[in-house]
């Protein structure tokens, strides 16, 4: 299945980077358990274990390969950027968005990369590409907007996000009515997923995909209860 997984995106447009993520082998079952701010203090990342938040920092999960079967090298890149970039309709190639150069992390000695490497050097990847990251988001951060009538809509159907089924609460009024641009100031910017891309067998690429705070209308809390179900 081919990543991001619907064809076009919020804004009609055609998603023009596709991840091989056959076979699957990076370990949601680790990443999916994370919340991580990744503009926030490392040390702030914690675990889902149970109902608790564990801090992750001399956790056990960060021993875990990121991979099974474990990989030594990844190019690590940033979705969202890669996604600008990919369909930058520029005519003149130099005027074209491109993108953060990726990150390759990679044991020499062939040893697996653990989580905690991982989050080692992808966080002040993140943090040093802050700018760009807001920039290629905010075209992409769909928030709610208010019509003439007063009639507000959220953008998305929380009773949908959270897993509703979908014969119930069917409403005939329009449930996307929403604008793009303008991330909300204070908005927290939270690590998703991790999707790979296997170019051949020694050669994998990272693809990390982040969370806005309200984007599309979704708060945290939706976000965590959706993701708690991955």
């Amino acid at each position: 299945m081919p990543y991001p997984f619907a064809a076009v995106d919020a804004t009609g447009l055609p998603i023009a980077v596709e991840v091989d993520d056959t076979p699957d082998r990076i370990r949601l079952d680790i990443f999916n358990r994370l919340h991580w701010n990744v503009f926030g203090p490392q040390s702030d990342i914690t675990v889902q274990d149970g109902e608790a938040l564990t801090p992750f920092i001399d956790h056990a999960i960060g021993s875990e390969s990121i991979a099974e079967p474990p990989v030594f090298r990844i190019t690590v890149r940033i979705q969202i950027c890669e996604d600008k970039s990919s369909i930058d309709q520029t005519d003149e190639e130099k005027y074209r968005y491109q993108p953060p150069d990726p990150l390759v992390i990679e044991n020499r000695d062939g040893a697996p990369i653990l989580l905690k490497e991982f989050i080692n050097q992808v966080h002040p990847f993140l943090s040093a590409n802050k700018n760009e990251i807001y920039r290629c988001e905010d075209e992409n951060y769909w928030k709610p907007t208010e019509l003439e009538d007063g009639i507000k809509f959220d953008g998305v159907d929380p009773a949908e996000f959270d897993g509703a089924d979908e014969n119930e609460n069917q409403s005939t009024e329009p449930s996307l009515f929403i604008r793009s641009g303008n991330i909300q100031t204070g908005s927290t910017v939270f690590f998703d997923q991790a999707q790979f891309n296997e170019a051949d067998t020694d050669d994998f690429e990272v693809y990390i995909g982040l969370f806005v705070e309200g984007n599309m209308g979704i708060s945290s809390d939706q976000f965590w209860r959706h993701r708690a179900r991955a």
